[in-house]
């Protein structure tokens, strides 16, 4: 970790708060930051009261809520809904199967079991093709 730079980073962004705009929980108050690459829109507050803990993090996405609609056979649907002949899809960029949330362990489930889909499909309709 950095403390120096986390430090300063703390320091602009208490620079950026604006203080003169009433903090209010319960509503957007618009009490927001000014001047920094990425700016908070509402309930800014000042870093004020220590300790401060820093931990190196590093962002993953599981999967999208929306994307391609499939059938069960894996096929990719059109925007029409007609099938997409030989185009199969699995994994993240399906959509349809969740929405709000989902129980843990699904997102891999899903693309474990439509990769196995897709791809024995995909196999069966090069193979078809070619002979």
């Amino acid at each position: 970790m950095d403390p120096e730079g986390f430090l300063a980073e703390v320091a602009a962004f208490n620079a950026a708060v604006r203080t003169d705009v009433p903090f209010d929980p319960t509503v957007k108050d618009g009490r927001s930051t000014t001047g920094l690459a990425v700016p908070k829109s509402h309930w800014a507050n000042p870093l004020t009261r220590g300790p401060f803990l820093a931990f190196q993090v590093t962002c993953g996405v599981t999967f999208t809520f929306g994307g391609l609609r499939i059938t069960p056979g894996a096929q990719v649907c059109g925007a029409e809904g007609p099938v997409l002949p030989g185009l199969f899809a699995c994994g993240e960029i399906i959509g349809g199967l969740f929405y709000h949330n989902y129980p843990g362990g699904t997102g891999l489930t899903a693309g474990s079991v439509f990769g196995r889909i897709a791809g024995e499909r995909a196999a069966r309709a090069a193979a078809g093709a070619h002979g």
